[in-house]
């Protein structure tokens, strides 16, 4: 039974230029077959602002934190477990490649998950925006983030403004690659990152 609050008060969802938006969320759960009772905890923040009176300069910034407690790693479903890496999460990595690997290279998901995330958006025109970032990640097996692993990407982005919200496409590297991380990674979406 998920429980979630979400406080937002950007001037423009779609592609803010001021404001902050703040996630509380809390999952408890209760597995049947295995008897496991754990609940999931995660907050979200992110804040924006034009560093212009035009708004052709925003700055923006993300971070957030999770946690699930009461169980170990086996058993949660690996479904509820933290993953981190990708378009969503942190650019220049594969999708959920951040984190703890089976044997077979395979991610397995973690207990904690730390993502942050830093934007310029700078708009060249009216329609057209380029947008330097840096992304940093981590997912443990701890219930408490280790930041000791943390993988960095960065990049820059591509936005095409519509009425329906930017068109994205950013190109990033991984910083701290570990052996099997890509040289790169191409994403491509509706919206900004965040």
């Amino acid at each position: 039974v998920p429980l979630q609050y979400v406080y937002d008060n950007r001037d423009n969802r779609l592609n803010p230029t001021r404001g902050f938006r703040l996630l509380a969320y809390a999952e408890p759960s209760y597995d049947l077959l295995n008897g496991a009772a754990f609940v999931k905890l995660k907050g979200e923040g992110s804040v924006y602002q034009a560093i212009d009176s035009g708004g052709k300069f925003v700055a923006a910034g993300r971070a957030s934190l999770g946690t699930i407690a009461g169980a170990s790693l086996q058993d949660v479903p690996a479904d509820r477990r933290f993953y981190a890496g990708g378009g969503g999460s942190v650019r220049g990595y594969a999708y959920q490649g951040i984190g703890p690997k089976a044997a077979d290279g395979q991610p397995i998901g973690g207990l904690s998950w730390f993502e942050t995330s830093a934007e310029m958006r700078v708009a060249v025109t009216d329609t057209i925006g380029i947008v330097p970032f840096v992304d940093a990640g981590t997912v443990s097996t701890k219930t408490f983030p280790d930041f000791s692993d943390l993988k960095v990407g960065a990049g820059i982005g591509l936005r095409y403004l519509t009425p329906f919200g930017p068109l994205r496409v950013d190109v990033a590297v991984p910083l701290n690659p570990d052996p099997g991380d890509p040289d790169y990674g191409i994403y491509a979406g509706i919206g900004q990152a965040f």
